[in-house]
């Protein structure tokens, strides 16, 4: 009942709040209690204030100090980002950070679950301070959808493979994941459905036990031969890679047991906001009918993206092992990237939102001195927080 005596409190007294009110965060509070004194006064208000100004922006919150609590890094006078090389050698060997600033090409939205807000779909913003953000959460699943991508694209069983463990090296294995693995594997099925049953079966087969090391009994040989067409046998891998999971857990190797992933993502937070508004139209009419209002970032506003890979789960590998594995996670998250700016984060992607433009002079990877800057980052300019 609290909340409803605040805004009681804010619809009697609300020259008294604002006094007590920090000055960034006065417009945060006009937008969040506006809407007990007149809805529609207020909102039309704050349209109107939004097209008096030149860059149709306004801000909300402490961009700045949420930063520094989040243990985002920025550039020095310099233009280097020595804090975070010095935080990265204080961790465990061959961890590395990926660091760059971006521009959206595109509005950016994320929905808030605040129920009383001036505007109906209030964009997604940190607790505290107020400021619209993107989780870390959020990046690891937009990523994590964009690296399938490249799992998908893989033209080979073994690159195919490789991409796989170094999926779940970097996001973990969990349940999803796993039907990730169910997904590619069904994926890979459909691609050759021109292909003689047959001599896909076999294929099925020799996959099961050379590649996934699955066990083969008679049941399965039987069941495959049984299979009347390509879905059956994708039904039945996912059954067998589903029983081995569960049955031999401790028998699998680590990447495809249930594990914590080795990046820790970052929130982005944001400092700027502004309002779009779709229209969708009657279809006999031909005209719009009720206009929806989303509060968001707008296109052109910038921010960081910070991602720290500890490789924690390496102490039993090799070196040469986990240079291999480093290198290999590294070249893949930089594709992953690449493919994420293209489709966007956030809401409404499929309306194009939320794509991003990586910029050019602010990309930069920092990594164990001992370790190269492998080739696909480095042609695509990514620099090393050294140089």
């Amino acid at each position: 009942m609290a909340k409803f005596e605040v805004y009681v409190e804010y619809k009697e007294n609300s020259g008294e709040i604002f006094r007590k009110t920090e000055n960034s965060f006065k417009s945060f509070i006009r937008l969040k209690f506006g809407y007990v004194k007149n809805k529609t006064k207020e909102l039309e208000n704050h349209k109107g204030s939004i097209k008096n100004r030149k860059n149709k922006k306004y801000e909300i919150g402490n961009n700045q100090q949420i930063k520094r609590i989040s243990g985002i890094f920025e550039n020095d006078e310099n233009n280097n980002l020595s804090n975070l090389q010095s935080y990265v050698e204080k961790l465990p060997k061959y961890s590395f950070a990926i660091w760059f600033k971006f521009k959206l090409k595109a509005p950016y939205f994320s929905k808030d679950d605040d129920e009383f807000y001036i505007i109906q779909n209030p964009i997604l913003k940190e607790t505290n301070f107020k400021v619209p953000m993107i989780r870390g959460s959020a990046w690891k699943g937009a990523l994590a959808h964009a690296f399938r991508e490249l799992i998908n694209k893989a033209n080979t069983l073994e690159n195919s493979r490789k991409a796989i463990e170094s999926f779940l090296r970097i996001f973990g294995a969990g349940s999803e994941s796993i039907k990730t693995l169910e997904e590619y594997l069904k994926n890979k099925l459909k691609r050759n459905e021109h292909e003689n049953l047959q001599k896909y079966k076999e294929e099925f087969l020799k996959f099961v036990l050379f590649e996934l090391g699955l066990e083969i009994n008679q049941e399965l040989i039987e069941n495959v031969n049984n299979a009347q067409n390509y879905k059956d046998i994708s039904n039945l891998l996912a059954v067998k890679v589903w029983e081995k999971y569960k049955n031999s857990y401790s028998y699998l190797s680590l990447e495809f047991q249930t594990h914590k992933g080795r990046a820790i993502f970052y929130p982005t937070y944001f400092d700027e906001l502004s309002l779009e508004i779709i229209n969708p139209h009657d279809r006999r009419k031909r005209a719009g009918k009720n206009p929806i209002h989303y509060e968001v970032v707008p296109a052109g506003t910038e921010g960081i993206f910070q991602l720290i890979y500890i490789p924690f789960d390496g102490i039993l590998k090799t070196d040469e092992e986990l240079r291999e594995e480093i290198q290999k996670d590294l070249g893949n998250l930089i594709e992953a990237l690449k493919v994420l700016a293209n489709k966007g984060v956030g809401a409404k992607t499929k309306l194009g939102w939320g794509r991003f433009e990586i910029l050019e002079s602010e990309k930069k990877i920092c990594l164990d001195k001992n370790i190269e800057l492998p080739e696909k980052p480095k042609n695509k300019g990514w620099e090393r927080c050294q140089d």
